[in-house]
């Protein structure tokens, strides 16, 4: 399928279905670009990007993490998935409960927020847990991959472009999966091929518990990725979806895209 592009950028919504298995073709879900992703990507076209905010992004790179220095400065704002396509991935209930696990900024939260009748979320970030409650989005400030996941259970909790960033992504996913009520859906969003490290103060490093889906292809890195890391969880496959995970831009570049998966798991028992 062609890439649709907007902006001059390549945004793959499609795949090639001979080279997924059996699986992983059955749950897939075609989605296309949309007016929701499209008005973002205008208006972060749009904005302008001052001297003065590079210079403090620089300046404050030696010492905080990126997450802290978006957070402090409310750059670079996320797009993952419209509020329309949000309805056709996940279940949900007016009177749902759900948790956003390392939510950052919220940006990507509120367009699903409307679909649960109770969300909170979890950052380990001070920065942008700040920010997740002036959006009056209820957060705590807690690495779920170690200690307890707060208030469980849940129908729905979402890991949305965490675990190729995250230091125990495999800890943080088991207890995500244990904290949801039984018939709960887990939702994992990961860019592909995974190219995992860990923000350390300013610097990064690898993680202490390794994931590997090299691909090369998007298709080949997405069976890697649910046969090594997520089907051991013990869900059953219900949607696979591919979509770009779209970041505001600097003085560098407008936008920033990446390629990414997305996975809704059923907890059966």
């Amino acid at each position: 399928m062609q890439d649709p592009r907007y902006h001059g950028f390549e945004l793959a919504y499609g795949c090639d279905p001979s080279a997924l298995e059996r699986k992983l073709r059955a749950a897939f879900e075609p989605l296309s670009l949309d007016a929701e992703t499209r008005a973002f990507m205008d208006e972060e076209v749009a904005r302008t990007h001052g001297r003065l905010s590079s210079w403090a992004q620089a300046s404050l790179r030696p010492f905080l993490s990126d997450f802290d220095v978006n957070g402090l400065l409310d750059s670079y704002p996320l797009f993952l998935l419209s509020s329309a396509q949000w309805r056709e991935l996940i279940p949900s209930t007016q009177s749902g409960r759900a948790l956003d696990v390392g939510a950052a900024a919220g940006h990507v939260t509120s367009r699903f927020a409307a679909l649960f009748g109770d969300l909170c979320a979890t950052e380990t970030s001070w920065a942008m847990a700040r920010r997740l409650r002036r959006r009056g989005i209820a957060c705590e400030r807690v690495d779920i991959a170690s200690a307890p996941v707060p208030a469980p259970p849940y129908d729905v909790v979402l890991c949305l472009n965490v675990i190729d960033r995250c230091d125990r992504p495999r800890s943080l996913l088991r207890n995500a999966y244990a904290a949801l009520r039984p018939g709960g859906h887990l939702v994992v969003a990961a860019p592909l091929p995974l190219s995992p490290f860990v923000y350390d103060g300013g610097s990064t490093r690898d993680p202490r518990e390794p994931l590997h889906a090299p691909g090369p292809r998007w298709e080949a890195s997405a069976g890697q990725l649910w046969h090594h890391v997520l089907a051991p969880l013990g869900g059953s496959l219900r949607r696979l979806a591919r979509a770009p995970y779209i970041s505001g831009g600097d003085r560098a570049r407008p936008l920033y895209v990446l390629d990414d998966a997305i996975f809704v798991i059923r907890k059966e028992s």
